[in-house]
C-alpha cells in the first residue's frame, strides 16, 4: 500500500485579491494576520488602513462603472450635448434633464443626475449643484465648478464659454 502525502496547514488563512479595473485580472494569495490591534494608537492605525483601502475599492469600482456608463450611454450624452448647446444659443443656463454629472471629493466620486426638476445623488434630491455639491462634500462649494459633465468639462466651464 502507497504512503499518502500529509500536507501541512498553514496558521494563518489566505485569502485571494483580484484587481479591479484591469483587462485581465490578476490573482495574488495574501496571507491574513490574526495578530489584533491592542492600544488605542493600533486601532486607530488598523480603521484608517481600512478605510483606505476601501476607498480605493470605490473608487474602482466608480472609475468602471463610469466607463460601462459612458459606453452605454454614448448616444444620450450626444442628444444632451445637443440640448446644451441649444440653451446655450437661447441664452439658458440651465442643465438639461437626464445630464448625469460626476464629482470627486475627498478621494471618492459621485453620480449626480438631472431629473424632475432637481438633482439627485442617489436617492437624494437637492435643489442646486451647489447644495448638491455641499452635500457630497461637507463644504460650501460652487457647483458650477464641482460637478463635471461626462467630457471632463465643469458645468461653468460648459456654460460660460
Amino acid at each position: 500500500m502507497a504512503q499518502k502525502e500529509i500536507k501541512t496547514i498553514k496558521k494563518s488563512p489566505e485569502v485571494v485579491c483580484v484587481s479591479l479595473g484591469e483587462d485581465v485580472a490578476e490573482a495574488e494569495i495574501v496571507e491574513v494576520v490574526d495578530a489584533q490591534p491592542v492600544t488605542d494608537t493600533e486601532k486607530i492605525a488598523a480603521l484608517e488602513k481600512r478605510v483606505f483601502c476601501l476607498t480605493n475599492a470605490l473608487d474602482s469600482l466608480f472609475a468602471i462603472v463610469k466607463d460601462i456608463r459612458d459606453d452605454a450611454s454614448r448616444e444620450s450624452d450626444n442628444k444632451i450635448s445637443s440640448m446644451i448647446e441649444a440653451k446655450k444659443k437661447e441664452n439658458k443656463v440651465e442643465v438639461p434633464e437626464g445630464t448625469v454629472l460626476t464629482g470627486k471629493t475627498s478621494g471618492l466620486s459621485y453620480f449626480l443626475q438631472v431629473r424632475d426638476g432637481g438633482f439627485y445623488v442617489g436617492i437624494t434630491r437637492y435643489d442646486s449643484l451647489s447644495a448638491a455639491a455641499e452635500g457630497v462634500s461637507g463644504v460650501r462649494r460652487s457647483g458650477w465648478t464641482f460637478w463635471k459633465l461626462p467630457d471632463g468639462k465643469t458645468v461653468k466651464e460648459v456654460f460660460k464659454e
